[in-house]
């Protein structure tokens, strides 16, 4: 790898010097694409990349931290997420792509699978369909275009045991993976606040000190309730129930025009048949520093915007005409929440487990395209994203 690095940027030197007497531009472009080729595909990060796959333009957000890769890519709609499937080699590997809707379906389905090499500033590689019936080109580039932001990735994690002189003693973990933009300009310093607030940490915190108290204060907590516990009881039966685990995932799925949107993912297992997870949206406008509002992306009253979601909700979700909604959800209606994000498609809104459905159906998500909202679009939002 050292050594293809060192031709390529050896290359864009020679190319320099041959061109002095090209534009300010030209000589902007070589030194675009020499950082492009310095870009490695190894450690904790963070990537933004477009290109195409099945020739269709893409956009897709990539996360690494401890050898594991997820994130979520859109063209013509809503996100398709991705996650690890296999490794294959240090620039080669699977990812496996799922959606809401695919795995409310049927949770057994067969997923596609993204077949990837790192290029040293991109991907290239095959898309195959589930049964591998089906595969199609990819071609992506790692881009930062004016309005997007670079961000690391970083993990805390610690653990308490129960019992520490007892084998196989229950144990409490808990985990927080964040994200932090990389510039220290005004636009990084504020976004960094606003993560560091989405964890439910002071702007001016400091990350690790902050988590080591949360931690403490919960490892407490389970301590006291182990103990509790064990004056109920008569025997150890209940220690098969006390493995708790509490984490907390930051994860980008928008980042263009100035606008940054973050998904925070909270997961717990308290004791129980099953633990329980729910995602916060977070939009960003880091051009004005502010989080967004519903009203700051569509002027819309409630009862339209309820009929272009049950709208949404039965094409989604293959409801037919003549059947209630409840045949999904638990009423024969779909409310709007506050919990939106967005992409330059459309406009989603995300119902996390027991809030409209039953904890088996999952999250549901409603995804509106831009082209059903344009008349109540803000003129501002509308012109940043480029909705014509």
């Amino acid at each position: 790898m050292k050594k293809h690095l060192l031709f390529y940027l050896l290359v864009s030197v020679i190319i320099s010097a041959c061109n002095n007497n090209k534009s300010k531009s030209n000589h902007q472009e070589t030194a675009d694409t020499a950082q492009n080729v310095k870009r490695e595909f190894k450690g904790n990060f963070y990537k933004r990349l477009e290109g195409t796959i099945a020739g269709k333009p893409v956009v897709m957000n990539l996360q690494r931290l401890d050898g594991d890769l997820d994130g979520s890519y859109y063209y013509d709609g809503s996100w398709l997420n991705l996650s690890t499937d296999t490794v294959i080699s240090q620039d080669s590997l699977i990812l496996s792509e799922y959606s809401f809707y695919t795995s409310y379906f049927d949770q057994n389905s067969k997923e596609p699978h993204l077949h990837l090499k790192w290029t040293g500033n991109g991907f290239k590689g095959t898309w195959k369909s589930g049964d591998e019936s089906k595969s199609f080109p990819i071609l992506l580039e790692e881009k930062y275009p004016e309005g997007s932001y670079q961000f690391t990735t970083g993990i805390y994690q610690d653990s308490v045991i129960a019992y520490p002189n007892k084998s196989n003693s229950p144990t409490a973990e808990i985990t927080f993976e964040y994200l932090k933009a990389t510039a220290t300009d005004d636009s990084g310093n504020w976004i960094n606040s606003e993560l560091k607030k989405i964890d439910g940490l002071k702007a001016s915190a400091d990350r690790e000190v902050s988590f080591k108290s949360i931690a403490a204060a919960y490892f407490k907590d389970y301590k006291s309730q182990i103990a509790e516990q064990q004056k109920e009881s008569k025997n150890d039966d209940f220690e098969g129930w006390m493995n708790y685990t509490n984490s907390s995932q930051q994860t980008v799925l928008y980042n263009e025009n100035g606008y940054v949107v973050i998904d925070f993912l909270a997961d717990a297992y308290t004791g129980g048949a099953h633990g329980n997870y729910s995602s916060t949206m977070y939009c960003l406008d880091v051009k004005n520093k502010k989080q967004l509002v519903l009203g700051d992306i569509v002027k819309i009253d409630s009862n339209n915007l309820q009929k272009l979601l049950e709208k949404s909700l039965r094409k989604l979700y293959n409801i037919k005409p003549n059947d209630a909604i409840s045949t999904v959800l638990f009423d024969d209606y779909l409310k709007p929440n506050k919990n939106f994000y967005f992409n330059s498609k459309g406009l989603a809104f995300m119902y996390n487990p027991y809030e409209v459905a039953s904890y088996a159906q999952g999250q549901i998500v409603v995804f509106i395209p831009f082209n059903e909202l344009k008349t109540y679009l803000v003129p501002s939002f509308a012109e940043r994203i480029g909705v014509k």
